[in-house]
């Protein structure tokens, strides 16, 4: 099978295409012929050795893949061969075939094509974290999304809405605001003023309610730095903001005596813990994802699709921050199934 191989860490463009055995499931794992790949900014720090967690090279890299079962090890039970399966492994993605822990594969459901399953799943799974299992969200709040034209903004300002929430998306350009509005946003905060601070205090309560309270209930911050401090300055009381990741490159530490004096909370929001911790968390994370597609309310704004040999400038086009939604990797196997 052709797989991309990380010999050593290092930038995207020192990897290649390598051929490798075909892998073989073992007992409680899932041999998946791999169609579509989704990619993720953490694929690329992953490669580079720049992530939290770092598999030791050499390795496949690559999380989300969906295709179709090859084979089963013993003693799997959730899906068989010729299922239509979406996996999220820590991983391997990134080749023809992937073998996958049983409890990290997904039967499809029929109404869910290979690439936006590929595409959604670390979003939607991140998002679902962030928005209702840490962040509590209840139907009516106001809630403030940072980095809402990305993949996983986009995703959590589908979930917010369906779940009955007032979105309002936090964007850096009219081109990122157009599509926010597009996939249910109600209202922009614009965030290229150069008093970040002053501006967005001005816009949120300008687009929030006097009576209720001027700001936000809940805000859910995937690009840190400055966009975090904005967004610590207009949580209404017993405001909650979820950190969710750092795409801005820096990490902000909060002043403890604001969250004391304002009665706020930061909550950390994290994905694969759940996997060994609170497995139930994705599985009520991905029923929920199908049903909402197959009711037509999620969208996985696939903004190009590259061939998997063309891997180097999907990842240049991810790392230059310009992504709106998402980028997907394919085999080249049949994607109609």
């Amino acid at each position: 099978m052709r797989a991309i191989l990380v010999k050593k860490f290092g930038p995207v463009a020192s990897h290649a295409i390598a051929e490798m055995p075909d892998p073989v499931p073992g007992p409680g794992e899932v041999l998946v012929d791999v169609h579509t790949i989704g990619l993720n900014l953490p694929d690329s720090l992953m490669v580079q050795g720049k992530y939290q967690k770092r598999p030791e090279p050499p390795f496949v890299p690559g999380r989300d893949a969906a295709g179709v079962v090859a084979a089963v090890g013993a003693g799997v039970t959730r899906c068989r061969p010729g299922d239509r399966v979406l996996a999220q492994a820590f991983t391997g993605a990134f080749a023809e075939r992937l073998v996958a822990p049983e409890q990290r594969c997904f039967v499809l459901a029929d109404a869910m094509d290979f690439a936006d399953a590929a595409a959604l799943i670390t979003t939607f799974n991140t998002a679902y974290m962030a928005c209702v299992v840490r962040g509590n969200v209840q139907p009516g709040e106001t809630v403030l999304v940072t980095g809402a034209a990305g993949g996983v903004g986009l995703v959590a300002v589908q979930l917010l809405k369906a779940r009955g929430a007032r979105v309002l998306a936090a964007v850096s350009s009219p081109e990122k605001a157009e599509l926010a509005l597009a996939n249910g946003a109600d209202g922009i905060v614009e965030t290229s003023a150069d008093d970040l601070k002053a501006s967005f205090r001005a816009q949120v309560e300008r687009l929030t309610d006097a009576a209720e309270g001027r700001g936000v209930d809940l805000a859910i911050d995937v690009v840190g730095g400055d966009v975090f401090e904005a967004c610590l300055r207009v949580l209404k009381f017993a405001g909650r903001l979820v950190v969710v990741g750092f795409s801005s490159g820096h990490i902000p530490a909060a002043k403890t005596n604001y969250l004391l004096y304002n009665n706020l909370a930061v909550i950390g929001a994290p994905l694969d813990i759940n996997f060994e911790k609170a497995p139930a968390n994705i599985e009520a994370s991905v029923a929920e994802m199908q049903a909402l597609y197959g009711q037509g309310k999620l969208n996985a704004n696939i903004m190009r699709q590259f061939p998997l040999e063309e891997f180097k400038e999907a990842f240049r086009v991810i790392e230059s921050r310009t992504v709106r939604g998402k980028i997907v990797l394919t085999t080249g196997r049949n994607d109609a199934a």
